[in-house]
């Protein structure tokens, strides 16, 4: 029988090698979060598009608008103060192939990954005996900080470096209005799609030279970009792409983005029947390119629903 001997620089080009494979595989590793699929019919969802407007370094002036952050963002109920729901899922690992890492979620922020496209929050597994609100948003802001160094030869140098903050936001509603932004758990076999809105200061920002620190007002994004002409260029090719700006247009630019996007069967099935009932003209284009279509999905029965 014949024996080798590996020297010890041989052990060490091996550990090498081996780091080096392990880095590469990591950096090719996707992960895709995906739904949880419920018993059929037992759980519904809910999902919503939310931008939060800066309040700027002065007065009343906004310094830009982004998407809300998952991990400062909650949703609460109106009657329970100790139910409060954290929309970030970092998700349970579940069996991928090759390079591909799936995790199961129940709350999922669409387009988390891509740039110019909004990101819808959706989130199922709601309680089912309560009436819920939104009640904080997030955005991150930046600042800079300047320092002086100096060496052994009197040589003075000048460094700047940058920080990034995340700052959660209340969202405070005026008692005649809150109804109108509650929800509950839809149930069984039901996407409830809420609307598209938009987190702004209340008041004046009185943090001279930082961010605004009073509360937020919540504003549908359809009345606020009425009232906002300079922001439809850009928010309404994200949130409502070559459909009008109301009620229904947002809806349907959101399905045909959930149904793009995710990655659950079961899900993506209802948000089909839902996305046809609510635009035959897609339903009909469907056909016309031969797509199949399960016959349950043609049917006349189910008339659209305005929620």
């Amino acid at each position: 029988m014949l024996s080798f001997k590996m020297e010890p620089m041989d052990w060490r080009f091996r550990s090498l090698f081996l780091i080096g494979i392990s880095f590469l595989y990591l950096n090719c590793l996707k992960t895709f979060p995906v739904l949880e699929e419920p018993a059929p019919g037992e759980e519904g969802l809910v999902a919503f598009g939310l931008i939060v407007a800066k309040g700027g370094i002065s007065n009343g002036i906004f310094s830009g608008i982004e998407e809300s952050i998952p991990k400062d963002t909650h949703i609460s109920s109106i009657s329970n103060n100790t139910v409060r729901i954290n929309l970030e899922d970092r998700g349970k690992e579940m069996e991928g192939e090759g390079n591909y890492r799936f995790l199961w979620v129940q709350k999922l922020q669409l387009g988390k990954s891509e740039v110019g496209v909004p990101k819808y929050f959706v989130v199922t597994r709601l309680p089912h005996d309560q009436t819920l609100i939104l009640d904080s948003a997030s955005y991150t802001y930046t600042t800079t900080h300047t320092y002086t160094t100096v060496n052994k030869y009197g040589h003075v140098q000048t460094h700047t470096y940058t920080v990034l903050h995340s700052n959660s936001i209340p969202i405070e509603y005026d008692p005649l209005e809150k109804p109108k932004f509650s929800f509950s758990n839809p149930g069984g076999l039901e996407i409830r799609f809420l609307g598209n809105f938009i987190a702004h200061p209340k008041g004046l920002n009185l943090s001279f030279g930082g961010p605004y620190t009073g509360t937020y007002a919540l504003t549908n994004l359809d009345s606020y970009l009425q009232d906002h002409p300079d922001f439809v260029s850009d928010l309404k090719n994200r949130f409502y792409g070559k459909e009008e700006i109301n009620e229904k247009g947002a809806e349907i630019h959101f399905l045909k983005r959930f149904i793009k996007e995710n990655r659950s069967r079961y899900w993506q099935d209802i948000a089909i029947k839902r996305l046809f009932r609510l635009d035959p003209k897609t339903k009909e284009a469907a056909i016309k390119a031969k797509i199949p279509i399960p016959k349950q999905d043609l049917s006349s029965e189910n008339p659209i629903q305005q929620n």
